[in-house]
């Protein structure tokens, strides 16, 4: 059973070696689509180590990873960011799965660790099972739908894993101050799209609301200094975004 890899890329250079060497004797093909703004070493990179590459011009994330999933040739597609990697066990788990799936079994979630600022988060609402999406599904059933925050919906029974994929993310806050900018953008982008607007109340108690979920409910406080940090930065992530729909509404 043909299984494809895909990854979509932007200045991945570094991250793309570990990502596709976590998956090359896993699948039987890799598709990696470079973004057009790229001005690092990603696509050769990439071809460096085995996989066939597109350059395509960026509108939506949900756009370039259903691209990617088009132009493999597998029955079952596994997505991959280009800072992740599968784990030994994951990789057994999805052996095992796909040598003889359930008949009704259309998908597949996975749970997904992850590391930032140099650690395992286990707390801080990025709890493994809290990052539980799916992204191995088989082709033609599956379609990536939202700008940002994409997510896939499935035509068919989803089975859950067991084994987490490794997620690693932001090393230092410079990194996720940089990413809240350009996600802020188009979050908001997409809420004014389908007609939400400004709301003062919102404004005020969004961002105290989600450092109060994060830090106590979500047990922050349990990931250190690191759960403080990012309850915080989560919290001017809300403000952000509805500063710039107040923006775009009175542009």
């Amino acid at each position: 059973m043909k299984l494809s890899a895909v990854i979509i890329a932007y200045n991945e250079e570094k991250n793309l070696p570990r990502a596709i060497k976590s998956v090359k004797d896993l699948v039987d093909e890799i598709i990696v689509v470079v973004d057009s703004r790229t001005t690092d070493k990603t696509k050769e990179v990439a071809e460096k180590h085995g996989a066939k590459t597109f350059v395509r011009e960026f509108d939506t994330f949900a756009n370039q990873k259903n691209f990617a999933a088009d132009n493999s040739r597998g029955e079952w597609i596994l997505s991959l960011d280009a800072d992740e990697k599968v784990t030994p066990e994951l990789a057994r788990e999805l052996k095992s799965k796909l040598q003889n799936p359930k008949p009704k079994v259309e998908a597949y979630s996975i749970p997904r660790k992850n590391i930032i600022f140099g650690k395992f988060i286990k707390y801080t609402r990025w709890q493994p099972e809290l990052d539980r999406h799916i992204w191995l599904w088989r082709k033609g059933k599956g379609k990536w739908v939202g700008d940002v925050h994409e997510e896939l919906e499935v035509n068919g029974e989803v089975e859950a894993l067991k084994y987490p994929k490794i997620h690693y993310q932001y090393e230092t806050v410079s990194e996720f101050l940089k990413m809240m900018n350009s996600y802020s953008e188009m979050d908001a982008a997409q809420r004014v799209k389908i007609g939400v607007g400004f709301s003062l109340l919102k404004f005020l108690l969004d961002p105290l609301y989600n450092f109060l979920v994060r830090y106590f409910y979500r047990l922050g406080f349990l990931d250190g200094w690191r759960g403080y940090v990012l309850s915080c930065l989560m919290a001017i992530y809300h403000l952000e975004i509805c500063i710039k729909i107040w923006e775009r509404k009175n542009s």
